[in-house]
């Protein structure tokens, strides 16, 4: 399976961007992850917020991120993206 499209990532960035938005009570911004070159803690991003977003993606995305596990996944955007795409992938690729 390929990896999603430029304009899929991008979609989906805008989307986790929204998720640590309302995961931190809008304390921080998209802005302010762009700032912080997608950064979760640079950003602002507190331990209540990583919760929240792991919360978050669970429920939209059906993605499981163990922080004792997979703690490089909580380090940025970037991250996350890759491993919701990631998720995407096996689930399209079990699927066939």
């Amino acid at each position: 399976m390929m990896a999603a499209v430029p304009d899929e990532r991008d979609a989906l960035r805008a989307e986790i961007e929204e998720i640590v938005e309302i995961a931190t009570g809008r304390v921080v911004t998209a802005e302010d992850l762009r700032r912080a070159g997608g950064d979760l803690q640079a950003a602002g991003v507190n331990s209540i917020g990583l919760i929240n977003i792991l919360d978050a993606l669970d429920h939209r995305y059906a993605v499981v991120v163990r922080p004792e596990e997979d703690i490089i996944f909580l380090e940025s955007i970037d991250s996350i993206v890759i491993r919701v795409a990631m998720e995407r992938c096996g689930e399209e690729t079990a699927a066939q």
